[in-house]
């Protein structure tokens, strides 16, 4: 690769040290990633040299537009669903409900209003309540959410009768939207329970489909609630790929369940995903 930096070029050379880097997300989820670490040489370019490289640079970009604008919106993609399956694991979220419509309603900003007034009403009752919402187009066209969150209480008082509480959930909804009628599915208990990972998966999901779909996948999720990602920690570098996956895979017990693991062809990228990860083995 190559880089002009105030009319100086730049090409990176790959090293032997492979750099890792562990993201707690808590709640027994870890991911752990090792990447092999780069230098960057100036090159011995005269000011001509550099012109006819962005020439032919621009040339190229232009030649390939189409395609490096459907590369961008993947990378887009993928990054919105890495960012959505961290904040589900973050939270905790261990249960998702799906939010329909009677009607066939094709208004994606009328569903994201709907959805935005149902979890403020839902927060009067439940303080602590957060979410992770994806959107997504049935087959016929209409719209509805999977909603990723924390386990609710088993019943809810409302005007200070006690109601169960998803049949609660499901009041709040049909009277957010009135006419076009609607539910709310539950999927949780003992035998649906979902893990966090499996949960931030099925909402990863959604996003790459529309991104299949050629849909703008910006537009298709948001959270509610304070959820934040922490920094990921720099563990150090280590002298080649197969002691830093020696070393990725010291940071977990034997409890811990690898959820999945990745390595590149060509040795240069390598990440682990666990949970279930009760006792932590990252450096303080």
């Amino acid at each position: 690769m190559i880089r002009i930096i105030n009319g100086v070029a730049y090409e990176s050379k790959n090293l032997d040290t492979i750099n890792i880097q562990a993201l707690d997300l808590g709640n027994g989820h870890l991911e752990v990633c090792g990447q092999r670490a780069k230098s960057w040489e100036e090159l011995d370019w005269s000011p001509l040299a550099v012109g006819h490289y962005l020439e032919a640079l621009e040339r190229h970009r232009e030649e390939t537009r189409e395609e490096r604008e459907a590369l961008s919106l993947k990378m887009a993609a993928k990054r919105a669903a890495t960012r959505v399956r961290r904040l589900c694991k973050v939270m905790g979220a261990d249960t998702m409900l799906t939010g329909t419509y009677k009607a066939n309603q094709l208004d994606l900003t009328l569903c994201k209003r709907h959805v935005k007034e149902f979890i403020r009403r839902v927060t009067r009752t439940i303080p602590s309540f957060r979410a992770v919402v994806a959107f997504e187009q049935q087959e016929r066209g209409a719209w509805h959410f999977h909603l990723a969150c924390e386990k609710v209480p088993a019943a809810l008082r409302s005007s200070g009768v006690k109601i169960k509480s998803y049949e609660f959930l499901r009041r709040i909804w049909r009277s957010v939207v009135g006419d076009l009628g609607g539910n709310i599915d539950v999927s949780q208990g003992e035998n649906k329970k979902r893990s966090p990972a499996r949960i931030a998966s099925y909402l990863s999901k959604y996003l790459m489909k529309a991104f299949a779909e050629g849909a703008k996948w910006s537009n298709r999720w948001t959270r509610y609630g304070a959820i934040e990602v922490p920094q990921p920690l720099k563990l150090g570098q280590y002298p080649s790929m197969r002691h830093a996956v020696e070393a990725c895979y010291h940071l977990i017990d034997d409890q811990a369940q690898v959820v999945d693991r990745f390595l590149s062809r060509w040795h240069d990228v390598f990440f682990l995903v666990v949970e279930n990860q009760f006792i932590s083995r990252l450096p303080i």
